[in-house]
């Protein structure tokens, strides 16, 4: 056969200067601390809108119409996407809508990456509530060592967010001052008070490159999550390093769960998180107790809660849940509180509550418990025996749930809590599903739910612990989207697996057996038919 030559590959060629004719502004690198210690003082929103460029439609029209008195205010509309530089003739895009709902453009942030609104909420948050790091909100401290970056052009190359959040913090303050309902004695933003503006603490570091090959190592930082931010803290400083991480990612776990199922309101951010758990300390508790009935122990091959798949920082978060499930506990007036505490929580299943992670974790007491949780796992919405979504969330919850129902008040000198025949149908660990939808409801009327198509079905069974637990918040978010059946064989089939590599004990060769035999029954109904 004659030889075939490869086609030589194309060289593309990457540019590694970026060419500007922008004049210079900084023509060396220069770093300078803004904060209420410094002779510069902190960062106004005045002093970061001059930084950004920052002009809303209204002040472009003004600006432009004074340029050209000849022209009309409408001439100068930013439209959908924004105005056309005059030097370079390219769209300046639009960078956000401020809260009055005027379209703003920052004309000194060219280069810099997309702006995510939603993280300068977080920040608008943490400026509000007086949580920036720095001397004036931590007397006696230092700020944090992050920088606002700008280029030797002028250009804000790192710190749009930042500046964005001051700029409409500082709207959303002045707003609430001039508020109809306005009460100094009780304002909305108290760390301001005695302030005209807010501002953030920081420092600013001038005359960094264009070049692209520097602006591409910009911020190429891993993010800190909530369990980093945790870690950095004075907790569990007795255990060993790896133990310390690990109930620091179970503690970050806890809190989300424990945040949404309690409808906490607010941003996320790390200040929050910090105080959140502040007035939840109880909750360092929880985590320390599961750790401990989590722990590979010297006879064990697995983690006793882990292995049914359990998140071991959702069972603290349970834990919590149902230890202040006390009937004197209001969840109403929990969630109305300023913030919501420990405060009027009443802890008498608190004893209980840990005994019942001690039992289904080790307990043959609670063998069904775990049964019903394994038997999820292998469960499809085609079976007759073992009827399911696969083991998704809100179905183990509500399995969870309705197990401590039953625990809670169960006398000691009553007997074992659970037996077999709470597994069957209708028995108190069964759930309950249903091939229509949910029921549309309207002002004047209630419509029927529709069959789902496909075989679909949608769990009927609802976890509430009681308390602060809040499962109607959840309602919308608590099941996620009918799996089809290619994502429940997908799922059924890493399940198996998971059985197979971990080495479960004998109670899952139990449900091994059941699901073979559910498999075989439906094989033998497709024969008949």
């Amino acid at each position: 056969m004659p030889k075939t030559s490869k086609p030589k590959a194309k060289k593309v060629s990457v540019p590694n200067v970026t060419t500007i004719s922008l004049p210079v502004v900084y023509d060396c690198l220069g770093i300078k601390e803004y904060s209420s210690t410094s002779k510069y003082g902190a960062l106004t929103p005045e002093k970061m809108k001059i930084m950004l460029g920052w002009e809303t439609e209204k002040e472009y029209q003004q600006r432009m119409v004074c340029e050209k008195p000849e022209s009309k205010p409408e001439h100068w509309l930013f439209g959908e996407i924004g105005p056309r530089c005059s030097d370079t003739k390219t769209i300046q895009p639009i960078h956000c809508v401020n809260t009055r709902g005027e379209k703003v453009v920052c004309w000194h942030n060219m280069n810099n990456r997309p702006f995510d609104m939603g993280w300068c909420k977080d920040l608008i948050h943490t400026v509000l509530q007086g949580h920036w790091a720095g001397p004036l909100t931590i007397p006696g401290e230092t700020v944090n060592g992050e920088t606002i970056r700008i280029s030797r052009y002028g250009h804000v190359i790192s710190g749009q967010h930042q500046g964005t959040a001051l700029i409409l913090a500082d709207e959303t303050l002045q707003d609430s001052r001039n508020a109809v309902n306005y009460d100094p004695d009780y304002p909305k933003y108290p760390f301001w008070e005695g302030h005209d503006y807010p501002v953030i603490e920081t420092i600013v570091v001038t005359g960094v490159s264009e070049d692209e090959r520097v602006l591409r190592t910009i911020d190429y930082v891993k993010p800190r999550t909530t369990a980093d931010m945790l870690y950095t803290m004075q907790l569990f400083r007795e255990k060993t390093s790896p133990e310390r991480k690990e109930m620091t990612r179970m503690l970050a776990a806890a809190i989300d769960m424990l945040w949404n199922r309690a409808s906490t309101k607010g941003y996320k951010t790390h200040p929050e998180v910090v105080g959140f758990l502040e007035r939840h300390k109880r909750l360092l508790e929880c985590v320390e107790h599961i750790f401990i009935e989590n722990a590979v122990k010297d006879t064990d091959k697995w983690r006793k809660i882990s292995k049914l798949h359990i998140s071991a920082g959702h069972a603290a978060a349970l834990c919590y849940l149902m230890g202040s499930s006390g009937l004197e506990t209001d969840g109403n007036v929990y969630r109305n509180e300023e913030p919501p505490s420990e405060k009027h929580i009443n802890w008498s299943y608190w004893d209980r509550a840990c005994d019942f992670w001690i039992n289904i974790a080790n307990s043959r007491d609670f063998l069904p418990v775990r049964m019903a949780l394994w038997r999820l796992m292998d469960s499809t919405v085609y079976s007759e025996e073992n009827q399911g979504l696969g083991g998704r969330g809100p179905e183990k919850l509500a399995i969870i749930s309705k197990a401590w129902e039953v625990f809670k008040d169960h006398p000691e000198h009553a007997g074992v809590p659970f037996s077999d025949d709470d597994l069957r149908p209708n028995g108190v660990l069964c759930l309950s599903y249903t091939n229509l939808s949910a029921p549309k409801i309207t002002n004047n009327s209630t419509m029927g739910g529709q069959v789902l198509p496909n075989n679909q079905l949608r769990l009927l069974d609802v976890a509430d612990f009681g308390g602060i637990d809040c499962p109607d918040e959840l309602e919308g978010l608590s099941m996620p989207p009918v799996p089809t059946r290619e994502e429940i064989e997908r799922a059924t089939a890493v399940a198996r697996a998971r059985h197979g590599e971990d080495g479960q004990e004998e109670e899952i060769g139990s449900l091994d057996a059941l699901a073979e035999r559910a498999r075989r029954a439906n094989e033998e109904q497709k024969r008949k038919k």
